[in-house]
C-alpha cells in the first residue's frame, strides 16, 4: 500500500514565476514588475527561504513587494505562498484552503482591474494565470474536478498566450510541460477523470517530459518546482527510479531542510525495499518532528512513521513496528481531519498482531478499519485479512 500524495490533472503554477520569467522584450510589452531587478531579488530570496522551510523569512521577503507596490496583484500572490506550502505539507487539512483561495481571489480582482484598463497588460495576464492555476490545484485536493477544470482551462489559455509573446522563455515550459504530460497520461491511468480531461486540449507525454526537462535545466525561477514535478512523474508514472533519484538528489542537495523533499527521499528507498537506507533517513524525519522543526509535522511525520513501521515488518520485527505505529496513531488522533493514517496505521497494527499470533486483537483492528473513513484500499485489505490471517 502506498501513500496518497497525488499529482493533479490540471497544470499548476506552484510558486511565483513558475511560468514566466522577467525576460519579455521591452518592445513587446509595457513596463512590468517582472522587469524590476529589486522585485526579482526579493522573489528569489523569498523562494529560497520558502523551500528551506523558513516561512517567517519568506513572508518577510515577500512582504517587501506589497510595501513597494501597493495594490499590485504580486502582493497577495506572494503572500499566499506560505499557506500554499503549508497545504502541500498537510494536504488533508482543508482548513488551510482558505488562506490560499482568498488570497488568489484578491489577485484575480487586482489583475482583472488592470486588464480592464489594458487587455495587453503583462502583469495582469501573468498573475491572473497564476491565481487560476492555484485555485485549480486546491480544487483537485478536494476532488472538485470540474471546478479545477474550469480554472485550469482558463489558466492554460493564458499560459499559451504568454508563450506566444515570449516563445524562447524556458520558465514558460514548466506549466506547458506539466499540462502536456498529465493531460496525456493521467486519463489513461484514472478512468474517472476522462470526462474532465475531455474538456482540455490533447496532451503529449514525450513533449511534456522534454519541456519539463528543459525548464528544470535552463529555467530561471522554475528549477525547483520542475525538478520536484519530474521526481514525482518518474517515480509514480514512468517507474524510472534512476531519473527519479537524480531529481531528488538535486532537491535534497539544494534544500536539505525541506521536509517534503526529505520524506520523499526516505519513501524513495522504501519503495525499493532498501530498508537500511530508508530507515536512516526516515528516522531523521521523525526526529525532526520531535524537535518541532518547521515542516516536520502533520502528514510528513506520519508518513515517515508509517514507512518505518513497514520496514520493521519487512524484516519481521513486529514489536518494533508496533512502537512506530503507536507514535503514528498518537499523531493521527490529534488530527481530526486526517483519517488516512488512522486507517492504514490500524491496518498495519492488525497485520503485526496476526504475525505475532494475536488473532483476536488483529480481528478487532480490522473491524475498526472497516468503520473508518479514509483509505479505501485499507478497508479492502482489512476485509481480506478478516477472511484469511496475514501470514507475514
Amino acid at each position: 500500500m502506498n501513500t496518497r500524495r497525488r499529482l493533479p490533472l490540471v497544470p499548476a503554477l506552484l510558486a511565483l514565476l513558475l511560468a514566466v520569467s522577467a525576460t519579455v522584450p521591452a518592445v513587446a510589452a509595457p513596463a512590468s514588475i517582472l522587469e524590476d531587478a529589486a522585485f526579482r531579488t526579493d522573489v528569489q530570496a523569498g523562494l529560497d527561504r520558502l523551500y528551506s522551510m523558513d516561512f517567517a523569512g519568506a513572508q518577510a521577503a515577500f512582504a517587501k513587494v506589497e510595501e513597494r507596490y501597493p495594490g499590485h496583484p504580486a502582493g497577495p500572490f506572494l503572500g499566499a505562498l506560505v499557506p500554499w506550502w503549508n497545504l502541500l505539507l498537510d494536504p488533508e487539512n482543508s482548513s488551510l484552503d482558505a488562506g490560499v483561495t482568498s488570497a488568489m481571489d484578491e489577485v484575480l480582482k487586482r489583475s482583472r482591474a488592470r486588464l480592464r484598463k489594458n487587455p495587453d497588460d503583462l502583469d495582469g495576464l501573468f498573475f491572473e494565470t497564476g491565481a487560476l492555476a492555484f485555485r485549480a490545484r486546491v480544487a483537485t485536493y478536494r476532488n472538485r474536478w470540474y471546478r479545477a477544470a474550469q480554472d485550469g482551462r482558463r489558466s492554460l489559455r493564458n499560459l499559451r498566450r504568454l508563450h506566444r509573446r515570449d516563445p524562447h522563455n524556458p520558465d514558460l515550459l514548466f506549466g506547458l510541460g506539466l499540462f502536456d504530460y498529465l493531460a496525456d497520461v493521467v486519463p489513461q491511468r484514472y478512468k474517472f477523470l476522462r470526462p474532465v480531461a475531455a474538456l482540455f486540449p490533447k496532451g503529449d507525454r514525450v513533449r511534456g517530459l522534454g519541456e519539463l526537462e528543459k525548464a528544470a535545466s535552463t529555467g530561471h525561477f522554475v528549477q525547483t518546482e520542475a525538478r520536484f514535478a519530474l521526481y514525482q512523474i518518474y517515480d509514480r508514472f514512468e517507474k524510472n527510479r534512476g531519473q527519479a533519484a537524480a531529481n531528488l538528489l538535486w532537491l535534497r542537495g539544494r534544500y536539505p531542510e525541506n521536509a517534503l523533499f526529505h520524506v520523499a527521499e526516505g519513501r524513495h528507498y522504501a519503495l525499493q525495499a532498501r530498508w537500511a537506507e530508508a530507515s536512516l533517513i526516515l528516522q531523521e524525519v521523525a526526529g525532526r518532528q520531535v524537535e518541532g522543526l518547521p515542516g516536520y509535522t502533520g502528514s510528513v511525520a506520519q508518513e515517515a512513521l508509517y514507512w518505518l513501521a513497514r520496514g520493521e515488518m519487512a524484516t519481521r520485527n513486529y514489536n518494533s513496528a508496533l512502537q512506530y505505529l503507536d507514535r503514528l496513531e498518537f499523531l493521527a488522533a490529534e488530527r481530526l481531519y486526517d483519517r488516512y493514517y488512522q486507517a492504514v496505521g490500524r491496518l498495519r497494527r492488525g497485520m503485526a498482531y496476526d504475525a505475532l499470533g494475536r488473532r483476536a486483537e488483529a480481528e478487532r483492528c480490522y473491524r475498526e478499519v472497516l468503520r473508518m473513513e479514509g483509505a479505501s484500499d485499507a478497508r479492502d485489505r482489512a476485509k481480506e485479512f478478516l477472511q484469511k490471517p496475514y501470514q507475514g
